[in-house]
């Protein structure tokens, strides 16, 4: 088994770091370089990188420099086709993807996931955790910088059609579904960690496919959770959030607020550990009686949010709308850029009131944002015990046909 694998096993059994890892963007110092051996200038290189890291004193700029003198002099040291010369230039895709280098990143990331492919196969765990590398670069430039998988030249890992739809990063997660899957039957006694990691990457990207793939495995995720960390663990209640969260994907709502419902029963969620889990669940329940125009119940869930966190003058909406086209009538309004600004005011029930039209492309666009706008819902201010009418709120209002 490679020092590789050998280190995820470790993650394996360490069940409280299931998702620590490969897959984040923070450079990982590369293991079992014996740098007992006379001083080189790659050991001074390597020496420097590992320092770094370990202090967490650097900058992203500094440590990519560094990254990059590594695996240069690592080449020549060890060949350019030898495993460990792979792992440093891992470090190095690693740091260029701390740095925002989206496009470098990119080329290692490909190169070392090649590399991988060649000599260990699609199916191992050097791929798996590869591409999980590989999914993170595309959703982190995608987020910081707008840039797509065919921007970072990855396009064999972006976009997926689904029916009329089309989404980035998409062929990567069904590939790590793949992958993953059969892992599992190669190392079952690791399942905990590769469904956890399959699941929340696919989560995060918001990927839900219909053929119940991941639904399947979120549930099997959640059972080797209940069974070797019991149901009083945080793993165990992030692994019910999934399933809610993987059902809320598919539009399976009532499924999904039955597990939001049942996680804020649990006695663990009240726990400082669990907040997230709690948070999470509320937020999800806001929107699920939202859209069943059930605004008590939405109103409650606010307020719980609203209670447990600090006061954000700058948060986004809990539950939104978009607001549709006015009517075929409209002749002179710019509707390719349409967009309308109002300035609210939140109540501390979490509605807005108090709407007034601050700028907008055309008056006939007014009355349907005004309309959208109603229906959302924002976390409630509370602050000295109380709640209290948050004012002076400014919401763009994005428009969508029919």
């Amino acid at each position: 088994m490679t020092r590789f694998s050998q280190r995820h096993k470790v993650l394996a059994a360490a069940l409280a770091t299931v998702f620590i890892g490969s897959g984040n963007t923070r450079a990982k110092a590369l293991v079992g370089v014996d740098e007992s051996e006379p001083l080189t200038t790659f050991s001074q290189a390597y020496q420097q990188y590992t320092t770094s890291i370990k202090s967490g004193k650097y900058s992203p700029f500094e440590l990519a420099h560094v990254a990059k003198q590594t695996y240069q002099l690592g080449r020549v040291k060890f060949g350019s086709r030898h495993q460990t010369t792979f792992m440093l230039q891992q470090n190095l895709a690693n740091a260029y993807l701390e740095a925002s280098e989206y496009k470098l990143s990119a080329a290692n990331y490909e190169s070392v996931l090649n590399y991988f492919e060649e000599t260990q196969g699609d199916e191992s765990q050097s791929y798996y955790f590869g591409l999980l590398d590989i999914i993170n670069l595309i959703y982190s430039a995608d987020k910081a910088g707008k840039l797509s998988a065919q921007d970072l030249g990855l396009s064999q890992f972006g976009r997926y059609q689904f029916g009329r739809y089309q989404f980035d990063r998409y062929k990567a997660i069904a590939k790590l579904l793949e992958v993953s899957e059969e892992l599992i039957i190669q190392m079952p006694e690791n399942s905990l960690l590769f469904r956890g990691h399959t699941v929340k990457t696919a989560v995060i990207n918001h990927w839900a496919e219909k053929d119940y793939r991941l639904l399947n495995m979120a549930k099997k995720f959640n059972l080797d959770a209940k069974k070797n960390l019991g149901q009083d663990s945080i793993v165990f209640i992030e692994s019910l959030v999934y399933v809610g969260q993987v059902y809320f994907g598919m539009q399976k709502y009532k499924e999904a607020r039955i597990i939001f419902e049942q996680i804020l029963t649990l006695p663990q969620v009240q726990n400082t550990e669990a907040y997230s889990s709690r948070f999470i669940a509320h937020a999800y329940l806001v929107s699920l009686y939202a859209r069943k125009k059930q605004s008590k119940e939405a109103i409650f869930h606010c307020r719980a949010i609203g209670k447990s966190r600090t006061w954000d003058p700058k948060q986004k909406p809990l539950y939104q709308v978009s607001a549709k086209f006015p009517a075929a009538n409209i002749t002179n309004a710019n509707t390719r850029n349409a967009s309308v600004t109002i300035t609210i005011d939140i109540s501390m029930n979490g509605q807005p009131i108090n709407m007034r039209i601050k700028k907008s492309t055309h008056a006939d666009f007014d009355k349907v944002a005004i309309a959208a706008i109603k229906q959302w819902y924002f976390v409630p201010k509370f602050v000295t015990d109380k709640f209290t009418v948050a004012t002076d709120f400014d919401v763009n209002i994005d428009f969508i046909r029919e």
